[in-house]
């Protein structure tokens, strides 16, 4: 911004707040949208993943017809499925965390200063984001983080081993009994 902008942005009380307005909206949106798409992400997952595990004991089921190939395969096309949410995961908390900085500057700044401090019996109240981050910290076995990366690794690894079952099944490393029609 250049300082015969800032000036004028200075000397007017009303665009200086439409400007701060203006601020907060673009950290508000960023936020919003890779929050909300780190959420509805983790849901599709959810959704997608009993359809493919499914989808592998039938084609297990049915290998005498397809063969053994396609469940490995399937199995193997979930196990890397899960590892492939699990970096968007990653990438998506990495840009929520930029702008929720970004909020926690403009509430200590701003919203929660202390021209306008809100008072509690140990001392003055410093807002969510920043109590959430002094509460909690880094400490990962609080907050969704932990839970949902565990979701893609369980994953993963049940999908893996399901592989390593059917290949072992197809190599006759396991036997059983098949029911009779």
């Amino acid at each position: 911004m250049t300082s015969s902008l800032c000036d004028k942005i200075g000397a007017d009380p009303r665009a200086l707040m439409e400007f701060e307005r203006i601020r907060f909206e673009l950290v508000w949106r960023h936020f919003e949208f890779h929050a909300r798409q780190r959420t509805t992400m983790f849901h599709f997952f959810v959704i997608l993943s009993p359809f493919l595990f499914g989808g592998c004991f039938v084609l297990f089921k049915e290998r005498a017809l397809v063969g053994s190939i396609p469940a490995i395969g399937a199995a193997l096309a979930g196990s890397l499925l899960a590892i492939f949410f699990f970096l968007l995961d990653q990438r998506n908390k990495q840009l929520y965390r930029v702008s929720k900085n970004a909020l926690g500057l403009m509430e200590t700044q701003f919203l929660f200063g202390r021209f306008r401090a809100l008072e509690t019996e140990n001392g003055y109240y410093p807002g969510v984001i920043s109590t959430e981050s002094r509460s909690y910290g880094d400490n990962n076995l609080l907050k969704h983080s932990l839970l949902m990366g565990g979701v893609y690794w369980l994953s993963a690894a049940m999908f893996l081993v399901l592989a390593m079952y059917f290949s072992a099944v197809r190599q006759g490393c396991i036997t059983f009994l098949l029911p009779a029609n």
